[in-house]
């Protein structure tokens, strides 16, 4: 039987993985997204295989249980949107719509608060009107923002939803200037979205992301600008769409050596239990830097890829207080070291989880010294937190979180190593998706990698 060779067992891998066995007769009668009638037919059957090095599946994107509370926690708290259409085709395909609200709550409308040390609170309530004039509502009587800051935002916005506003070429700073966008505005909106969305300070952010980030979110239907809510750890999510079985495989514990690559084809893979695998087409869906070191353990140190970006970290707390006490699901935090709290209350009352991205400058510090320092800020933008006692606290430093996208970022195409390897595809969320290194992006490239495979061996 000819098989496919998935490397890597993040969502990109698993993405792949999922695709191929949707069209491979293991789920009959559910939606797909390849193209084609002949993919995974009867006629045309075509095993895959996914090995991961490590001794767990989700890559970047996992959880694990915390030793001292036995909570599953996420090693990053990710931000997850209604437009998020590929993650959310894989849960609903795996199960049925009451399982996928077993796993995510999603708002009815959008509602993101907003705190700052002076005790000053604003939400942006987008309910009050049906649709984009929700959004524009919402963001027309979002308090803490000067007249002036208001009415350029909302300038903004309009020419994003006309799709006038380009980003090409420029940073976000550069873009916000561009636009007219005041200081208070920027500080207080457009950097905390930048940062939760891009992971990157305003002044290296490619605008061009950030552009598409907003049309994907608002451009689309209600749903699409609402945000999703885990009840679980990521794990969990992704143990629901990660099991396959008959000619679907996965083994962790399992790396690749090296690809025995003769006159532009992947003929073998050498694994590192020293097993050979035949193979008719491969995907990667591990990092460059990664699949830099396969190609060069191959024999092939000129690949022709771009070079790879640098690294932005993420610094996420989790800390665990006497009782459950904030009063929205998620608040921006403006004027503070921690950007983001999440309220964790579905897995414990009392959790609450903090993300400081481009955490460059943060990084370096003691554990000990950042959970402090969070605890205190939080005090800082909460009052109601007087008189609760902190538990415990766990401090996680994701120094390779995602890919630096500047505007001078050249991103490689799924199909950048065929002049190497036909048969040789890339996905992950460092490729060009046309998105931001999330959890999207990577399940998209795996989708169009899946795509590419059949494409390839016909």
């Amino acid at each position: 039987m000819r098989r496919a060779l998935i490397i890597g067992g993040g969502w990109a891998g698993i993405a792949a993985m999922r695709t191929m066995s949707r069209h491979g007769g293991s789920d009959p009668g559910q939606p797909t997204t390849c193209r084609g009638p002949r993919i995974g037919g009867a006629a045309n059957p075509l095993a895959a295989t996914l090995v991961e090095e490590r001794p767990y599946l989700g890559g970047r994107a996992r959880s694990f249980t915390d030793r001292h509370t036995g909570d599953e926690i996420d090693n990053g708290q990710h931000v997850m949107m209604g437009c998020y259409h590929g993650f959310l085709s894989m849960l609903d395909a795996h199960h049925t719509m009451r399982r996928t609200e077993d796993l995510l709550e999603q708002q009815s409308a959008l509602r993101v608060a907003f705190a700052d040390t002076t005790g000053r609170r604003s939400v942006l309530d987008a309910s009050r009107l049906p649709g984009r004039a929700g959004i524009a509502a919402g963001l027309a009587l979002l308090g803490g923002l000067s007249l002036r800051g208001r009415l350029a935002a909302l300038r903004l916005a309009a020419l994003l939803l006309q799709r006038k506003a380009s980003g090409k070429g420029l940073t976000c700073a550069q873009f916000l200037e561009r636009y007219g966008q005041p200081l208070d505005v920027i500080k207080r909106f457009w950097e905390p979205i930048v940062l939760a969305t891009l992971n990157a300070p305003l002044h290296l952010a490619s605008a061009e992301l950030l552009v598409t980030v907003m049309e994907l979110a608002f451009l689309g239907t209600r749903s699409d600008a609402t945000m999703l809510i885990p009840k679980t750890g990521l794990s969990s999510i992704f143990d629901s769409v990660s099991r396959h079985q008959g000619r679907f495989q996965e083994h962790v514990g399992v790396g690749v050596n090296r690809l025995v690559i003769r006159q532009g084809i992947v003929e073998r893979a050498v694994l590192g239990n020293g097993r050979e695998m035949a193979v008719q087409a491969v995907i990667s869906a591990i990092p460059q830097r990664a699949l830099e070191r396969l190609l060069a353990s191959s024999g092939i140190t000129d690949h022709g890829l771009p070079p790879a970006p640098e690294m932005s970290p993420i610094i996420s707390v989790y800390l665990w207080y006497d009782q459950a006490w904030m009063k929205d699901d998620f608040t921006a935090a403006l004027g503070t070291t921690v950007q983001w709290v999440f309220d964790k209350r579905r897995i414990r009352p009392g959790l609450v989880a903090l993300t400081v991205s481009a955490g460059s400058s943060l990084v370096s510090e003691p554990t000990e010294v950042i959970a402090q320092r969070c605890d205190a800020e939080l005090r800082q933008l909460f009052p109601e937190l007087r008189g609760i006692g902190l538990r415990h606290s766990q401090v996680i430093k994701e120094k390779q979180a995602t890919p630096l996208f500047t505007p001078h970022t050249v991103r490689p195409a799924a199909t950048a190593l065929q002049p190497l390897a036909k048969n040789l595809i890339i996905a992950g969320d460092w490729t060009d998706t046309g998105l931001p290194a999330t959890i999207e992006g990577a399940v998209r490239s795996g989708i169009t990698a899946a795509e590419l495979v059949y494409d390839v061996v016909g």
